[in-house]
């Protein structure tokens, strides 16, 4: 399957030359062309990015909603809700402090709204529950965007994080997770170190505001609710798993305090600055944590200008496989201390299955797996965790692309030796059983 970008054919960001800014707060000229960001100055000391925070169109092919259903699907096998959380571009959030000359620069916050809306339908279609960030960010109590950086406010996260908490109290397992009062009290004004303010400041003559954010802490209460005293029994972690970027990892917006607070439950954030789409929802899929015990929800935030499909379907399927765990081991033999193999046939393993290679240990960043035919013939594929990602115990390999009638042996080669009782496994999901 070939994964599409779809793209509106209106959502080209232009800069004419006829373009001209409004006079500067802070002096600043050249913002609309300045490498490496160009940006744009808005109202009250807001800033966009020309690229990123004005697209009017957010990349999801109908193919890549699709297996992310399917994902949801997976994860709903053992217990799991997915709740995606695509986060708006600054356009989107804060609309009223756009510069009156936007539409210079082909955006249109009409056309804008229309390819979001369609964003979280096509998710929806596929079964996926989706939160309207935007609708969220929009109610904040203060902007809900830092004025000079790229990153939510603390007040946005906050909004963002009534809307989830909203949609897990509606929902079925809300009443049989483990319930955790929670307060939360601001506490000091700290400045914060940001690259965006950094570059729009060298082409600016006066100082632009520093960016600064209300910091806050969020403490459990000791009267916790003991009704979902059975799922508390039954798992080691919180029943809230929270993935995604910089915006849910940093405790500068304290998302995952605000969360646990909203929702009277516990959350453990897994989420990875500089993870980009697939960091966090991958470390944490891959993990031991998750393949020893399901959270009741799966939060995976986003920025809506990532395109989930960018790389393909791999990544996606490696998420489902490891979502479903449905894996039988082979007898596997060990012929170096890193590398796996196991005599496997087309008939044992169908070409819409997985090979699974457990290394034994979360250490492993690489694996490498060879197909290999009756004749000899070996075709290869590798599985990388990026430096940001977690190492990982577990990769899975999606057969198709290296499938073959006459295959009769797999062999991996990992970047580290395998521990002991390491071993090849064949895996199916839902989609692969008659």
């Amino acid at each position: 399957m070939t994964l599409r970008t779809s793209i509106l054919s209106a959502a080209a960001i232009l800069l004419p030359a006829a373009a001209v800014a409004a006079p500067s707060e802070h002096g600043c000229t050249g913002l609309e062309s300045a490498k490496p960001m160009a940006a744009l100055e808005g109202k009250d000391g807001m800033f966009y990015r020309l690229n990123l925070d004005m697209r009017m169109n957010h990349p999801l092919s109908p193919e890549t909603a699709a297996m992310i259903g399917r994902l949801s699907d997976a994860l709903a096998a053992r217990g799991t809700e997915l709740i995606y959380v695509p986060v708006p571009t600054k356009s989107l959030a804060v609309p009223d402090a756009l510069p009156d000359s936007v539409s210079d620069y082909g955006f249109d916050l009409d056309v804008a709204e229309t390819a979001y809306a369609d964003f979280l339908r096509k998710l929806r279609d596929n079964g996926v529950t989706t939160i309207d960030s935007m609708a969220a960010m929009r109610t904040a109590e203060t902007q809900p965007f830092l004025a000079a950086d790229f990153h939510w406010s603390p007040a946005g996260a906050r909004a963002v994080a009534a809307a989830v908490a909203e949609t897990i109290r509606e929902s079925d397992a809300y009443a049989g997770i483990e319930k955790t009062d929670h307060s939360t009290e601001p506490t000091e004004i700290r400045s914060r170190a940001s690259e965006m303010r950094r570059r729009i400041q060298a082409n600016c003559h006066e100082a632009v505001p520093k960016v600064e954010v209300q910091r806050y802490v969020t403490s459990a209460e000791d009267s916790g609710d003991a009704s979902g005293g059975i799922f508390a029994a039954e798992t080691a972690g919180p029943p809230i798993a929270l993935t995604g970027t910089s915006m849910s990892a940093e405790e500068d917006f304290h998302f995952k305090g605000f969360l646990a607070d909203a929702a009277g439950a516990a959350v453990a954030d897994y989420a990875i600055t500089g993870g980009n789409q697939f960091g966090g929802i991958t470390s944490y899929l891959l993990s031991e944590d998750f393949h020893e015990t399901a959270p009741a929800y799966v939060i995976w935030e986003n920025p809506v200008y990532n395109n989930i499909g960018e790389f393909g379907e791999t990544p996606l399927r490696e998420l489902i496989a490891a979502a479903r765990q449905n894996c039988t081991a082979v007898e596997t033999r060990r012929p170096a201390p890193d590398v796996l193999e196991a005599d496997i046939s087309a008939d044992r393993l169908s070409h819409d299955g997985f090979v699974r290679a457990d290394t034994g240990s979360a250490t492993g960043r690489q694996a490498q797996f060879h197909f290999i035919d009756d004749a000899g013939v070996e075709v290869a594929a590798t599985i990388t965790r990026p430096v940001r990602y977690d190492p990982t115990r577990w990769f899975y390999q999606y057969a198709e692309p290296l499938w073959s009638d006459d295959l009769t042996k797999v062999r991996v080669e990992l970047d580290r030796p395998v521990r002991d009782g390491a071993t090849l496994e064949i895996c199916t999901t839902e989609e692969t059983q008659s």
